[in-house]
């Protein structure tokens, strides 16, 4: 594990959110104590207080006789993530228009650069993690250029939940990682012109397609996952 220089209970929590946001566990697994702690090679008392936080703040639900359940991201909290994101983030753009350094707009240059290049003109295949990486360094650079403290701190509470919304939105389809990097570059133009009214809808329409494309991913995975639920209810009736 990583965080060496942590206490056990917060590397443990950290390794599993971590593995969570990357979707190492999917929505609907179901997981154990036991296996959880022979795979980290620890004991069961770090896991245990790991999952119990893990489960305040949403991620996981401990189920009786059956083990650690990897929750949903339920249709209401979606919609209400990026309802409180696509304001913050249309603000942050704004502002940035007014404070944004020659240097800010060079890293957002490259980093568009890279996204264009690999997923809209060489196709290919989507690395996903790789562009998580590109995506939260375009939307971080932005919200450190807006110069609001306190309009960072806000956002950087919600950036778990925004990277799992994000992960959503890119396992939509094949081309959504070229769809969003055009619409980043877009971002990036007005940002360039200093245009806060065009770069307000610029960010506000990627949002959107984000929210739109998630939402479908999202509705998608559970019409499977009942399908699976009806055929194993099948099985164990012919059996």
């Amino acid at each position: 594990m990583e965080y060496k220089h942590q206490s056990l209970q917060i590397q443990v929590y950290k390794t599993i959110k971590k593995r969570l946001l990357d979707q190492v566990y999917a929505s609907g697994q179901v997981l154990s104590e036991r296996k959880l702690a022979a795979e980290l090679q620890i004991s069961r008392t770090p896991v245990r207080r790991a999952i119990l936080e893990l489960q305040k703040e949403g991620w996981v639900q401990y189920l009786p006789h059956r083990g650690i359940l990897i929750k949903d991201l339920g249709m209401k909290d979606l919609k209400n993530i990026f309802q409180i994101r696509t304001a913050l983030e249309k603000l942050a753009v704004q502002l940035a228009c007014e404070h944004i350094t020659a240097d800010q707009l060079d890293v957002l240059r490259q980093t568009v650069q890279q996204q264009l290049y690999k997923y809209k003109r060489s196709h290919a295949a989507p690395d996903y993690q790789e562009f998580i990486r590109y995506d939260t360094e375009f939307h971080n650079t932005i919200i450190e250029s807006s110069g609001n403290l306190m309009l960072r701190t806000l956002i950087e509470e919600m950036r778990d939940k925004i990277k799992r919304t994000g992960i959503n939105s890119l396992y939509s389809r094949r081309s959504r990682c070229a769809e969003a990097a055009e619409e980043h570059a877009h971002i990036l133009a007005a940002l360039e012109r200093h245009d806060a009214q065009a770069a307000g809808q610029a960010m506000e329409k990627h949002l959107d397609i984000c929210y739109i494309t998630a939402y479908d991913y999202i509705r998608r995975q559970d019409a499977a996952a009942a399908l699976q639920q009806q055929e194993e209810i099948r099985g164990d009736t012919y059996e």
